[in-house]
């Protein structure tokens, strides 16, 4: 009832901003160019306009926001071209990957895309191979690494040191150990790495090439040329860039898209939308900071995350949440934390997932938890199991006439040392919780991935691999608009609100001696004697709200 009464008691108001978005838009008829600089990093924190005024720096956008205004520029009919300009691109792998096939669906609508470049890396060479016409400057250069590893095994060197190091892994293919415990690779270990980079290398040589396999050879050279490119057919000129943004193309305003696609969408009485929230969550899994409970990013603290979660959960205005995960992994006594906080979560909302770059090990350990998985085609992901590591620097110790005698000891008290020899007892309860840890993991896949438990060895035992949807791994392969659309087809296809919960700029990560007195502060309240740090009560000031 109120809500029809506001719309009617703005209704004149919302008349007149219609009668301005035609009338903008009227003096923009008869151009067919939307000119775009791609953002060299993509904004991944709320920043206050004080934060934003001492930066001093030019406003960018989110990477959801520049994927939005593509999909509108694939649906606007009046565009006909899109002018790309290419700085120096300091995004992740599947950044590159979600990009290129969005410019692919802007090429496939049937609008012509015209890009240009100076430099960059494989990255950039994916998205140039989706335009109608590409073209680089003269002095252009491209620094190409295809996907290879060259791993450091300390297992001898810390030997030598007197440094002993013992790992509990759950499976052969669990080898983050091997690095400490070992001079080389296991076969096991060896094997799946080699499986994992060939099947990565296949998907962007197909990418970079597409599809034409007599080009592969030209992405091995590890630096490629203007004029290379040239006569292996990949673009298909030289120009400067003055040349390329010649003065006499029509060109739509910045705000065209966004404008076009409100006035589009006006009606009278429009219906109620359902939000959905997106959640990036990047970074290591812990614990975090129990008193402090502001979440930062490349950081996935169950400290700070569980309340948002339960926030999330009590705001009845959500609808569902998608939780953009991109994590090696960490704590698993966090990890069983968040994963019991995201079925809490499932309770009052649709919760699903995207798997952006690295999902393995904890990372799939709360994705699991999901109701549905859309992973990027080049996200790293598996990784299910467990592995600890243990040193022993009694040898160390000893070269440099150090010693420690062990008083008042106890059963198990000597893994709690990094002195004293691991006892039978002790060996046999550290290999009996890594398998409990490993059998709690997979009874976690197994309810959250309908995969019966015989079957998870297979998947399982810490492999790594890209996700497929024939081992039920993820459901769907795409980027972050397909997670959106998956959402959207679950709620029945209604209208909704797209907004993104990022966490707040972290000023002491960026002024040093900022970050030092913050710590002296939490020293000094960890004493009792001041008070300026404590828990601050949740609010939603950091939600940012995105056409859709």
């Amino acid at each position: 009832m109120f809500r029809i009464l506001f719309l009617v008691i703005f209704l004149p108001f919302r008349l007149l901003y219609q009668i301005y978005l035609r009338l903008s838009l009227l003096f923009q008829s008869g151009r067919e160019v939307y000119e775009l600089e791609f953002p060299p990093v993509f904004e991944d924190s709320y920043k206050s306009y004080f934060v934003k005024k001492l930066q001093g720096k030019e406003e960018t956008v989110t990477r959801l926001e520049l994927l939005i205004l593509l999909k509108l520029i694939q649906k606007n009919d009046k565009i006909k071209t899109l002018d790309i300009s290419l700085p120096p691109l300091e995004w992740t792998l599947s950044e590159f990957y979600e990009f290129r096939n969005q410019l692919l669906a802007i090429k496939e609508s049937g609008k012509k895309i015209r890009i240009f470049a100076k430099e960059g890396g494989v990255g950039t060479l994916l998205l140039l191979t989706t335009g109608s016409e590409i073209y680089l400057a003269p002095e252009s250069e491209f620094m190409v690494l295809l996907p290879s590893a060259e791993p450091m095994f300390f297992g001898k060197f810390l030997k030598a040191w007197g440094i002993e190091v013992q790992a509990f892994a759950s499976g052969p293919y669990k080898s983050f150990a091997e690095s400490f415990t070992r001079g080389e690779f296991s076969k096991e270990a060896k094997k799946n790495l080699e499986t994992l980079i060939l099947d990565l290398r296949k998907v962007l040589l197909t990418a970079l090439t597409n599809g034409n396999k007599s080009l592969e050879s030209l992405f091995y050279k590890p630096m490629l040329s203007a004029d290379e490119l040239l006569s292996a057919g990949v673009i298909h000129g030289i120009k400067t860039e003055t040349e390329f943004f010649s003065e006499d193309r029509k060109i739509y305003s910045g705000t065209y898209p966004s404008r076009h696609y409100r006035m589009k969408e006006f009606c009278l009485f429009p219906k109620r939308k359902a939000e959905v929230v997106v959640l990036p969550l990047e970074g290591g899994i812990s614990g975090g900071d129990f008193l402090h409970k502001n979440r930062e990013n490349g950081k996935i603290e169950a400290f700070s995350l569980i309340p948002n979660l339960k926030a999330l959960s009590e705001d009845k205005k959500i609808k569902a949440v998608i939780l953009e995960i991109s994590s090696p992994g960490g704590s698993a006594f966090y990890s069983e934390q968040i994963h019991q906080e995201i079925m809490e979560l499932k309770k009052t909302k649709l919760v699903t997932a995207y798997f952006k770059d690295t999902v393995a090990s904890g990372g799939y350990y709360i994705g699991s938890a999901t109701d549905h998985i859309t992973a990027s085609p080049v996200c790293i992901t598996g990784s299910i199991g467990a592995v600890s590591i243990r040193a022993n620097l009694q040898k160390l110790y000893k070269k440099f006439q150090l010693n420690k005698e062990a008083v008042g000891f106890y059963p198990f008290r000597d893994i709690h040392s990094e002195f004293q020899p691991l006892s039978k007892q002790s060996v046999q309860y550290l290999e009996s919780q890594i398998k409990k840890i490993e059998g709690l993991f997979y009874r976690r896949v197994s309810e959250g991935r309908k995969i019966p438990l015989e079957e998870l060895p297979k998947i399982g035992m810490g492999r790594v691999y890209l996700p497929t949807v024939e081992n039920r791994i993820v459901d769907s392969l795409g980027g972050l608009l397909d997670a959106v659309h998956e959402v959207k087809e679950r709620l029945g296809g209604r209208p909704i609100t797209l907004t993104e919960e990022l966490p707040a700029y972290n000023l002491k990560n960026k002024i040093p001696l900022l970050g030092g007195l913050l710590a002296e502060l939490k020293t000094l309240e960890s004493l009792s004697e001041v008070s300026l740090l404590s828990p601050i009560r949740l609010d939603w000031k950091n939600r940012r709200s995105i056409t859709h």
